[in-house]
C-alpha cells in the first residue's frame, strides 16, 4: 500500500511538472486497487520527454496513449504484422487457430483505429507500438 501511495504521489508529481493543464475533476474516479505499476525512465534531452513502460502482452502505445486489447489475439497479430509484413489471413488462421471470419474483424478494427495500413504492395505497416 505504501508503495502505491508512493506511485500516485509521483503520478501527481509528473502532471505537475509536465505543465499539465487538468484539474483532477478532469479523470475518472479511481482507487489504489485500480492503479497498475509502472516503470519511468527519464531521459536527459532538450524536449524532456517522459517515457513510462508498461509490462503487459496486451498494452501497446499509440500517439502518446497507451492502449490495451481485450483479447490477446490483436497483440498476436500485430505482433506477427511487426515481424512478417507481407502476413496472410491464412497464416494467422493457421498460426492462432481463429477463423477467417473472426481475423478479418480483428485486422479491420485496427485498420479503422489507424494502429496498422496495407501499403500499395499488400505488406502490413504498423503504427502502434509494443509496450514490451
Amino acid at each position: 500500500m505504501k508503495h502505491q501511495l508512493k506511485m500516485l504521489s509521483l503520478c501527481l508529481m509528473v502532471v505537475c511538472v509536465t505543465g499539465c493543464k487538468r484539474s483532477a475533476t478532469d479523470f475518472p474516479p479511481s482507487n489504489l486497487r485500480a492503479i497498475s505499476s509502472f516503470n519511468l525512465e527519464f531521459y536527459h534531452n532538450s524536449q524532456a520527454n517522459i517515457h513510462v513502460t508498461h509490462k503487459d502482452e496486451n498494452a501497446w502505445w499509440y500517439d502518446g496513449e497507451m492502449v490495451e486489447f481485450r483479447t490477446p489475439n490483436y497483440a498476436k497479430i500485430l505482433r506477427m504484422m511487426q515481424t512478417r509484413p507481407a502476413l496472410t489471413q491464412e497464416e494467422v488462421r493457421e498460426e492462432l487457430g481463429i477463423s477467417i471470419t473472426a481475423i478479418a474483424k480483428l485486422t479491420g478494427q485496427l485498420i479503422d483505429k489507424n494502429y496498422v495500413e496495407k501499403d500499395a504492395n499488400g505488406s502490413w505497416r504498423v503504427f502502434i507500438n509494443p509496450s514490451v
